[in-house]
C-alpha cells in the first residue's frame, strides 16, 4: 500500500488561535482516509501531514500483511 496524495483543509480560527485540521490521504487504489485535529497555533500542517502520510502509509502495510496471513 502507498500513499499517493495527501492535502489538508484548515478551519477557522478558535477564540484561543488554534485552529481545527482535516487531512485527507489517498492510497493507490483511491481509497481515503481522513484524519481531523486541532492544531497549535503556530503548527507546521504539511510537517505533520507528511509525518502522517508514512505513518498511515506502514499501518496499512502492516493490516494488509495482517490480512494475508490470517
Amino acid at each position: 500500500m502507498s500513499i499517493t496524495s495527501s492535502t489538508h483543509t484548515e478551519g477557522p480560527a478558535q477564540v484561543d488561535g488554534r485552529h481545527y485540521v482535516t487531512e485527507t490521504h489517498t492510497d493507490h487504489l483511491g481509497e481515503t482516509y481522513a484524519l481531523e485535529y486541532l492544531a497549535p497555533v503556530g503548527a507546521d500542517y504539511v510537517a505533520i501531514r507528511s509525518a502522517r502520510a508514512v505513518s498511515l502509509e506502514a499501518q496499512l502495510a502492516e493490516a494488509e500483511a495482517d490480512a494475508l496471513l490470517n
